[in-house]
């Protein structure tokens, strides 16, 4: 059977040594994925790639990075974080050892697609880690973990640049895969989090305090217990997803006692720091088969939760955005150097962006933990901001003006792909993160294995990298129109579960 313990996120302690190995995961992984236009360029042009092929490899790469997000949470749960994400970020270390005898573009397709396959199990366990660890600090944690990716988005194309300049090709993957290599002493520090999780005092309290109930519960069930507390008790159990199927005399007191305390009471960060978490019993595993039958009726159940409109929005505002994000990272470095730019003037560009998002990242998840910081204008708000620029960086021509435009739309990323973790736990809840995360990565994968080679065929059709950055802009702008219906898809789904609340506590009460 499995078991639930429960309690609140520890908020820091070891928390804080758990994002710091998912930073350092993160910042090792993105600087072979978002390298990829730096390191592979001139092995690209000389084998004769078209716009549409680069295309395809990269977003074949993130396709598999994200796909396997679906996984993430029923892996995790059957495995544990630490176990998934080493043996993921190992396979992606010999992935990127085999590119080094990479002789043609089919060869360099297959091996930085599994790649990405490995890199993506490794590096999608840190975003669940920093909801399971942290819930009134979880701004600032996300902070943290996000610079890594930033870091590395900064770091990665200087670095390369010179590992291909004193190594060759051959050289610098190997190096980097090594780079990779040391991601495991960032995994190593993901301890369950079921160790750390602090007791919810004031529920203890109420449990000692009810305690001397006890005699009068056991020789009256009902004593006490009116239509109005079971009604009440009908309803938290539908929110936290209890069994309603046993008659109200054998509700406990204790339960029908906190079905009748006045939630608008308790501060906000005691009411969202309630925590549970289910493990499973090693006599339940049952063996790989088992276990492989619970993950794929995890992942299958997982998509129920596309009946509400509010996760919808959330998966295609990304899908949009994202893939016009990452695609434009992909494509810039070829199209400065169309312009007749170096190849190192394109890496700084690239890196010029890294540090606008970097500090854009650290500024929106610092302010995201404050009360007046309304997370989905300022989510619009970086979507506007990526549309713009990728729009008009194709009528640039002047180097100085690209870096500027590159440095606005990197601001735009940071303010716009660090909320996406943020904004699942606020507008669905911290219980169905992982299906909206493992849904969301999904989604997205699809997206760019069609999405992506699109804007590749666009660039090879039209000989231009101005309409083809217009495409770009234009789709990041879907993600704007899909978040100016957040509050009515908001008021539709309150109507739903009130509906479903009513029709359960008229089916409890008919029990009764």
């Amino acid at each position: 059977m499995p078991v639930v313990r429960q309690g609140r996120p520890p908020d820091g302690g070891w928390g804080w040594m758990v994002i710091a190995g998912a930073f350092l995961t993160l910042f090792v992984l993105a600087v072979f994925s978002l390298g990829y236009s730096i390191l592979f360029s001139e092995f690209l042009m000389s084998h004769g790639a078209s716009s549409a092929t680069i295309a395809w490899i990269f977003n074949l790469h993130v396709f598999l990075w994200n796909a396997v997000g679906v996984f993430t949470g029923p892996l995790t749960k059957e495995m544990g974080f630490r176990k998934v994400s080493m043996i993921a970020t190992f396979l992606a270390s010999i992935s990127l050892f085999f590119l080094v005898f990479a002789d043609s573009i089919w060869y360099l397709l297959v091996f930085y697609a599994l790649a990405g396959l490995f890199g993506g199990l490794g590096a999608k366990p840190c975003y669940l880690l920093l909801t399971l660890y942290f819930d009134r600090k979880r701004g600032r944690a996300n902070a943290f973990l996000m610079s890594g990716v930033c870091s590395a988005q900064f770091v990665g194309p200087l670095l390369i640049r010179y590992l291909l300049a004193e190594y060759s090709l051959k050289g610098a993957t190997l190096i980097i895969s090594g780079i990779v290599f040391n991601s495991l002493v960032g995994t190593a520090l993901y301890q369950p989090v079921e160790w750390h999780l602090k007791k919810d005092e004031e529920e203890d309290s109420l449990k000692d305090e009810l305690t001397g109930d006890k005699e009068l519960g056991e020789a009256d069930p009902d004593a006490g217990v009116t239509d109005e507390m079971r009604s009440r008790e009908a309803l938290r159990r539908k929110k936290f997803g209890e069994s309603l199927s046993r008659r109200p005399s054998e509700m406990s007191m204790l339960s029908l006692a906190v079905s009748n305390i006045d939630l608008s009471s308790i501060p906000p960060s005691s009411r969202r720091a309630s925590f549970s978490l289910e493990t499973t019993d090693g006599e339940d595993a049952g063996g790989f088969l088992t276990a492989t039958a619970r993950v794929v009726r995890t992942v299958v159940a997982d998509f129920k939760v596309l009946k509400s409109l509010r996760a919808l929005i959330i998966v295609m505002g990304g899908v949009f955005t994202v893939s016009a994000y990452l695609n434009f990272l992909m494509m810039a470095p070829f199209a400065i150097q169309h312009l007749g730019y170096s190849l190192s003037e394109a890496a700084w560009c690239m890196s010029m962006a890294a540090i606008a998002n970097f500090a854009a990242r650290l500024v929106t998840s610092g302010l995201s933990d404050q009360a007046w910081f309304n997370i989905r204008y300022a989510y619009m708000s970086g979507a506007i901001i990526i549309s713009f620029t990728t729009a008009v960086f194709g009528f640039l021509q002047d180097l100085t003006h690209i870096q500027v435009a590159m440095a606005v739309w990197g601001c735009g990323v940071g303010i716009n792909i660090s909320l996406i973790v943020l904004l699942m736990p606020h507008f669905m809840g911290a219980e169905k993160t992982p299906a909206v995360f493992g849904v969301h990565s999904l989604f997205l994968s699809f997206s760019l294995i069609t999405i992506g080679p699109i804007f590749g065929l666009v660039r090879d059709w039209s000989k231009s990298y101005t309409v083809t950055m217009l495409v770009m802009g234009i789709t990041a702008g879907l993600s704007v129109l899909l978040w100016c219906l957040m509050p009515a898809a908001i008021a539709h789904d309150k109507r739903i579960e009130e509906e479903q609340g009513r029709k359960e506590q008229e089916e409890a009460e008919r029990k009764v």
